[in-house]
């Protein structure tokens, strides 16, 4: 046993604590470069030391490394010696250095090919029950090993986007199905390493997909990894340097963590230059700082120079380290410096505030076979452009979990927004009318004719008819803003106001925009799925669309409660302010692959900024506790 002593590390409001301080996770994923996937049989214990030397004189503090599955139980059952005392060796050589080990557990599926144990023989990982146990009997084997090397584990990750391995088989399972395997696997990590966090970490379709390995269904589980990569995303990103490719990894950050911390365990770009490439990192990682992440963790370390798999049959994949084969870094490797040294130093402890927004997208799942009462399509993209529209109007939001609370209750927000709402249960609305009818304002877009209407009682509101000419319902008008949609085809509803109150309209007279007073709060609602339409390229960029959610905003009097903390007038440049105690600090970040010239507007103060394109900018305060009266 080793002298060393390892940390602890604990989660609080989101983010880590080690020994009790907090700790901001800021590292690599790791394979050396001249062997890749293959370093636990071609194994180069000094190359990895040396790697890790400089990690650690570069200034970050985490290794997030691959455990493959075939190479540690060739034999069904049968752990392999020399592979196991090489990731003590591993681990030993981390610890050497001060690095906190994010081991990946069940590695299967790496850069689009899969690593397989030749004996699983394509049997199914979640409903096979041989595979079931192989599969607790592993996780025990890897934990064991290194709480017994008394090394520093920030977390286990069940397994690196294990859903590949058979998106079949994957995809068959319900959220029952999901948690039971999560429990296992968790549970006995948990049993082999006492006191050890426990995640498993997906891509982007954990948040935009229709499989259950999501964030909400994660309550086995301590926090969840979460990727997102500019290239690959439902959202129509028009480039790596577009404004909302660095705003992506953030909305995903916020989504999980309305229900589990999470750490951004892979962090990067593809199919771009070195200059992009920096400035990209550079605005997403402060970014997913921002919206809450407890880490980030790019990837990866270095160039590969192995021509062996992955990279044989994917040889661009060898590009997307920080440092070059040659061991010089790139510029993004100086920018991620940068904000490892602002993320582990002047940032540290620094946590998102109750935001005064929220937004609500109801959980719905078909259950039997609806048939032609289906509510069809996707919702990925709601979420996503009304987090991007409260952004640009610089207005604080985070996700809602469950039922919404009560505006002025724990958790509460003071406006809600429900955007492109497909498929309301009834259990939805009358949440939705508690919540108004506590003092909420609601802002609720309807996305489907039938399904997707809010109710009358709710909204003042009732459904006339349909109509199958986009133009007759493709426009309105409020607070001198024109709104031009692009209706989607098919069976568009037309309303007709019973008790609400009218502020704009559709080219055929009937109601666009209505108001509707409701118990001590007011419920809009806007016959249109407002954000979903704008998932096409540049769509975002088309109008300031964002504009309805500050005129709502205004309307109900919350400006200026909504905007607590210093704002810009850039819709390009996001502000989110971060809390440590009585400190305050906010973030201003040029999403803009542009320079852009922008005022600082707090406290009745003007400040001149020059921003560089995907630059970032602190304004830190202290905020004086009142005095009790």
């Amino acid at each position: 046993m080793s002298a060393h002593q390892a940390h602890r590390h604990t989660l609080r409001d989101g983010g880590f604590l080690r020994d009790g301080e907090p700790y901001f996770s800021v590292g690599f994923n790791y394979h050396p470069s001249s062997t890749g996937c293959d370093y636990w049989r071609d194994w180069d214990p000094e190359q990895i030391g040396a790697d890790f030397a400089r990690m650690a004189e570069l200034g970050f503090n985490t290794v997030r490394f691959f455990v493959f599955w075939a190479d540690f139980e060739p034999e069904p059952g049968a752990y392999d010696p020399v592979a196991t005392e090489r990731l003590r060796t591993f681990a030993a050589l981390a610890a050497r250095h001060r690095l906190q080990l994010l081991p990946s557990l069940l590695t299967i599926w790496m850069n689009g090919q899969r690593f397989d144990p030749p004996w699983r023989a394509g049997r199914d990982l979640w409903h096979d029950p041989e595979m079931t146990e192989r599969q607790l009997g592993y996780v025990r084997h890897i934990a064991r090993t290194l709480r017994d090397a008394g090394r520093d584990v920030l977390a286990y990750d069940l397994g690196d986007e294990v859903i590949h391995v058979d998106r079949n088989a994957s995809g068959s399972l319900g959220p029952e199905g999901v948690r039971r395997w999560w429990d296992l696997l968790a549970g006995a990590v948990r049993e082999a390493h006492p006191g050890a966090l426990v995640l498993q970490a997906n891509e982007a379709s954990a948040v935009t997909g229709e499989h259950s390995f999501r964030p909400e269904h994660a309550a086995p589980l301590d926090l969840v990894g979460l990727h997102g990569f500019p290239v690959w995303t439902p959202f129509h990103m028009e480039s790596v340097a577009a404004p909302k490719a660095s705003s992506f990894v953030p909305y995903l950050v916020r989504r999980g963590l309305a229900h589990r911390p999470v750490l951004v365990d892979e962090l990067g770009s593809y199919g771009c230059d070195e200059e992009t490439a920096r400035d990209y990192l550079r605005a997403a990682a402060h970014a997913a700082l921002a919206a809450g992440a407890c880490g980030v963790i790019v990837w990866c370390w270095q160039d590969f120079i192995t021509e062996r798999k992955p990279y044989a049959l994917r040889p661009n994949e060898r590009f997307v380290g920080l440092l070059r084969a040659d061991g010089t870094p790139k510029p993004a490797m100086a920018a991620f410096r940068d904000f490892a040294r602002r993320a582990t130093g002047e940032l540290a402890g620094f946590r998102p505030l109750p935001a005064p927004v929220g937004i609500h997208l109801p959980e719905h799942r078909e259950e039997g076979d609806a048939g032609y009462l289906a509510s069809g399509g996707s919702d990925a993209a709601a979420g996503f452009y009304a987090a991007q529209l409260l952004q640009r109007a610089h207005l604080p939001y985070a996700f809602t979990s469950g039922v919404p609370a009560a505006p002025d209750g724990p958790g509460g927000h003071r406006m809600l927004v429900c955007p492109s709402v497909r498929h309301l249960t009834l259990a939805d609305q009358q949440a939705l009318a508690g919540y108004v009818a506590a003092g909420g304002v609601l802002l609720y877009t309807g996305g489907d004719l039938l399904h997707g209407f809010g109710g009358e009682e709710l909204f003042g509101v009732r459904t006339a008819d349909f109509t199958l000419r986009a133009a007759d319902v493709d426009s309105f008008t409020w607070q001198g803003t024109l709104y031009q949609l692009e209706r989607e085809p098919g069976q568009l509803p037309v309303l007709t106001a019973t008790t609400a109150k009218v502020l704009a309209e559709f080219p055929d007279g009937s109601p666009a925009l209505t108001r509707h007073r409701y118990g001590q709060g007011v419920a809009y609602h806007l016959n249109a799925p407002f954000e979903r339409q704008l998932n096409a390229p540049y769509r975002l960029r088309e109008a300031p669309w964002h504009q309805l959610y500050a005129d709502v905003a205004a309307a109900e009097g919350l400006t200026g409660e909504l905007l607590a903390g210093p704002t810009v007038d850039d819709p390009d440049v996001e502000v989110t302010v971060l809390g440590r105690g009585d400190e305050r600090c906010a973030l201003v970040i040029n999403h803009a692959p542009r320079p852009v010239r922008t005022t600082l507007h707090q406290d009745g103060r003007a400040e001149p900024l020059d921003l560089g394109p995907k630059a970032v900018h602190l304004a830190t305060w202290t905020e004086r506790r009142k005095a009790h009266a």
